[in-house]
């Protein structure tokens, strides 16, 4: 989990379901952890703060992969994509909109798809990679105020669903992918 006091903490969980801290990652970040993704195969994780800083770190020998940026970038490595810094997701920032206009983004687990939560109450659905901020979106309100999280939940291959919390609203809402037949999940775009 990332902290608030720019620190990293990893936990083992036994067989028994109990939990003991494995390592703290108390170097490098020097503001909060805003996002925070595991590799697939568990061994590396990525981390933003709030200082724009994003930073990799290999879990099982316990230190920063200082060349992360260069050696672990391809999205297939990613079990998830939290961070909101990056190659793939530089386009989900309005233009002349500063850092801290964009609270959360997710892709989903097929990587064809971007979501991303900002403070003006909106949802915005990309195709997946979002590299300049002329992308087109697909744009969707409900929230009162910032969106404070969006994660994608897939059930099975068919369905696509994404839920977005409010922050002072204090709403969760689930957004539903309709209009794609079975079998053609792969042909869904946002034209």
């Amino acid at each position: 989990m990332g902290g608030h006091d720019d620190t990293i903490y990893v936990y083992a969980i036994s067989d028994e379901s109990e939990y003991s801290l494995h390592w703290t990652a108390a170097y490098g970040h020097s503001s909060a952890i805003v996002g925070l993704d595991w590799s697939r195969d568990s061994r590396f994780i990525r981390a933003v703060d709030q200082a724009y800083s994003k930073l990799y770190h290999d879990v099982e020998n316990m230190m920063q992969v200082i060349d992360g940026q260069s050696v672990l970038t391809h999205p297939s490595i990613w079990q998830t994509a939290t961070c909101r810094l990056g190659w793939d997701v530089n386009g989900v920032y309005p233009p002349g909109a500063d850092g801290t206009d964009i609270n959360t983004v997710d892709s989903s687990s097929s990587r064809r798809l971007v979501a991303a939560g900002d403070d003006f109450g909106s949802v915005r659905l990309f195709n997946y990679p979002v590299m300049s901020n002329d992308h087109e979106c697909i744009r969707m309100s409900g929230h009162s105020e910032h969106v404070t999280s969006v994660r994608f939940y897939e059930p099975n291959q068919v369905e696509t669903y994404l839920i977005s919390a409010g922050g002072y609203d204090q709403t969760y809402i689930q957004w539903k992918q309709v209009g794609v037949a079975k079998g053609e999940e792969d042909d869904v775009s946002l034209e």
